[in-house]
């Protein structure tokens, strides 16, 4: 009878842990290292072949187009991901797919849009998806018609087959009801405002993270892991006024940059600078505007993860790096990666 009563003790206690902590167990991803790809091209060369190999990178979180509205104002795929690399041996692929906040306004029809397409585009591929992740900054306004949205996918995805569905949380929307999917990736980049010309750091600070973690994060009902960001930007501003991201900026340049402090440059003469658009003859900078860089060092990044697993010890059980197009570009070291994702 004691056993008995000590048995029944127990599972008491295992169901109250199980009833405590069921947010973060739940069907939480497996620990499997993972980056998001973020291109229009999936082209793998070899700095990122390597990527995925030295450091036993298993999962890619790959976008595969964007929903905006086209000319007439209907919602469209656009920015539709071509494959010139096949997907690396061992590795496996979970379809994101982003959509414009505004499009939710025109919204029918569109659940059957993006799971037939995706679901085309992985037979195309040879890609075998058994989960689907949507991206979107929803909005008070906009959340029930998203969380419909959602809601239908899964509907669809399941009748297929037993696919999951996954979103992405961004830290204000910690703060409100969690959308109808398995598991959310909070993301723990772009905290702040990369236009506001006295941000400390838009893509990642300490500061932008620790209220919405304080207020929220444990008691938030959905399983969570998070990506962290391993890109860097450069900001261009004139009289204190964003005016673009700038890309292929060569900051070295002593004949037109002069660094004035730790991540500021002025502009020295005015020239042109590529922007993305083909059809474009390029970005003109100023004499004068000032070009911030920012960028997040690997410690930022573990004391993040420590305030985090403060409140959700398991949430970097499955850590994804934003994002895999960006490591040839920044500075951690192997063993920082390594830090970062065995935190």
């Amino acid at each position: 009878m004691k056993i008995v009563k000590l048995l029944l003790g127990v599972s008491v206690l295992l169901l109250g842990f199980v009833s405590c902590t069921g947010h973060e167990e739940g069907t939480v991803p497996d620990s499997a290292r993972s980056v998001y790809y973020w291109k229009t091209v999936f082209k793998l060369d070899n700095a990122e072949m390597n990527f995925l190999k030295n450091r036993a990178v298993k999962k890619i979180y790959l976008r595969y187009f964007d929903v905006d509205y086209n000319e007439q104002g209907v919602p469209v795929p656009v920015g539709t991901l071509q494959f010139d690399s096949k997907i690396p041996q061992g590795i496996r692929v979970i379809p994101v797919v982003y959509i414009e906040n505004h499009c939710l306004e025109k919204a029918g029809g569109l659940a059957e849009k993006i799971v037939k397409r995706v679901q085309a585009m992985s037979k195309a591929n040879d890609i075998e998806a058994d989960e689907l992740q949507l991206d979107c900054d929803w909005t008070l306004r906009s959340r029930s018609v998203y969380f419909d949205l959602l809601s239908h996918v899964r509907k669809l995805l399941n009748e297929e087959r037993n696919c999951r569905i996954s979103a992405t949380i961004r830290l204000h929307q910690l703060g409100q009801p969690a959308p109808p999917v398995d598991y959310g990736v909070l993301m723990c980049y772009n905290t702040g405002n990369l236009r506001d010309f006295q941000t400390e750091n838009s893509i990642l600070d300490i500061k932008d993270v620790r209220p919405f973690v304080r207020r929220y994060l444990e008691k938030y009902p959905l399983p969570l892991c998070a990506a962290y960001p391993v890109f860097s930007w450069k900001l261009l501003f004139e009289n204190g006024q964003f005016r673009a991201i700038l890309r292929d900026v060569d900051l070295s340049d002593s004949s037109r940059y002069r660094k004035i402090s730790a991540n500021r440059y002025i502009v020295l003469r005015s020239h042109s600078v590529p922007i993305p658009d083909p059809n474009s003859f390029g970005l003109m900078v100023r004499a004068g505007d000032e070009i911030k860089v920012d960028e997040v060092s690997a410690r930022t990044i573990r004391e993040v993860q420590s305030v985090l697993e403060g409140k959700r010890p398991l949430i970097d059980r499955q850590v994804i790096l934003f994002s895999l197009n960006s490591i040839n570009n920044n500075k951690f070291t192997p063993y920082e990666m390594d830090q970062i994702y065995s935190h």
